[in-house]
């Protein structure tokens, strides 16, 4: 999330195996302002992932839309991004999207 801005990020996914070890990942999300619920974001995104040793890595590509215009997620109406993360066999993840121009 852009540097200033406490959001929550929840997110539903499946994934199914593929050849060669990797799998296809589809995912749908909703960013929400922490001081402002009320202010959301939603987003869908594609990935191929692949194990490496206790831990998942996971790139692909995110669309994001809001109705918005004004408020601190309108930078995300209509972006696309590409991503990375990765996600620990405990279920922590970490990850970054980049904003694709």
């Amino acid at each position: 999330m852009k540097e200033g801005i406490e959001a929550t990020d929840t997110v539903t996914y499946w994934s199914i195996p593929r050849s060669g070890g990797a799998y296809y990942a589809e995912d749908k999300g909703v960013f929400m302002v922490k001081d402002n619920p009320s202010e959301m974001a939603t987003w869908t995104g594609q990935g191929i992932a692949h194990y490496s040793g206790q831990k998942r890595r996971d790139v692909g590509s995110v669309f994001c839309r809001t109705p918005s215009a004004t408020g601190k997620l309108a930078f995300l109406n209509n972006m696309v991004g590409v991503f990375e993360y990765e996600t620990d066999e405990m279920g922590n993840s970490e990850g970054k999207i980049w904003e694709w121009k």
